[in-house]
C-alpha cells in the first residue's frame, strides 16, 4: 500500500512539473495567431499581398520606452505592444533588461519565444500568454512547451513518459521509418 502511495505522489509530483500548459500548444497557438492555421496557398497570398507598414512594423530601430523589469512576474523573454511586438525585451534573473528588434515581416511569438512570420502573430494576443513560456525558463528538468503527443500516451496508458524516453521513442520512430521495412534505405525515381 505504501508503495502504491509514494508511487501515485511521484505520478502526481511529475505531473505538476511539467505543468501541463493550457491551452494546449496547438491550441494557444492559433489563438495567437488569431485564426486558425494558415494553408500554403493562403501563405502565398498574404505574402505576395504584405503592405511593409501596414501588415507588419518595419521598425529599423528599437523606439525608446518605459519597460522596466519589475512589472513582469518572473525573468523572461517579453514582446513589446508598443513596438507592435516587432520588439521585444528579455529581463534576466538579475532584472536587467535587454531588447531586441525582431527582422522585418516578423513578429515576437510570447508562446515560442522567437521572432515568427508576421501571419502567426497577433500582437494584441500576445499579453495573455505572458506566463505560458516564460514560467518553464530556469527550471531544471522543464521543457519549454509540452508535447501535445506526449499527454495522448499518458492518458492512453496512465503512465507518465519521461522527455528522455520520448526522445528515444521518436527516435527508433525515425529509424524505422527511413529504413524501410526491408532495413535498407531504398531511393526512388522520380519520373518526369
Amino acid at each position: 500500500m505504501k508503495c502504491l502511495i509514494v508511487l501515485s505522489a511521484f505520478v502526481a509530483v511529475a505531473c505538476a512539473a511539467s505543468g501541463d500548459q493550457n491551452p494546449k500548444v496547438f491550441s494557444a497557438l492559433d489563438v495567437l495567431r488569431g485564426k486558425s492555421p494558415l494553408q500554403t496557398d493562403e501563405i502565398r497570398q498574404i505574402y505576395a499581398n504584405a503592405q511593409p507598414g501596414q501588415d507588419f512594423p518595419i521598425l529599423s530601430e528599437i523606439p525608446q520606452s518605459n519597460i522596466d523589469c519589475a512589472q513582469f512576474k518572473q525573468a523572461g523573454f517579453y514582446a513589446d505592444e508598443a513596438g507592435q511586438c516587432q520588439v521585444f525585451h528579455r529581463c534576466d534573473v538579475n532584472g536587467v533588461l535587454t531588447s531586441y528588434l525582431c527582422p522585418n515581416m516578423s513578429l515576437f511569438n510570447q508562446i515560442t519565444l522567437v521572432c515568427d512570420w508576421f501571419w502567426n502573430v497577433d500582437c494584441k494576443q500576445s499579453k495573455q500568454f505572458q506566463d505560458y513560456s516564460n514560467s518553464r525558463l530556469y527550471q531544471e528538468g522543464s521543457r519549454l512547451l509540452d508535447d501535445e503527443n506526449d499527454y495522448e500516451l499518458k492518458a492512453a496508458t496512465g503512465a507518465v513518459l519521461s522527455s528522455a524516453d520520448s526522445r528515444s521513442s521518436n527516435k527508433m520512430t525515425n529509424a524505422e521509418s527511413e529504413s524501410g521495412s526491408s532495413g535498407k534505405r531504398r531511393r526512388v525515381k522520380k519520373q518526369r
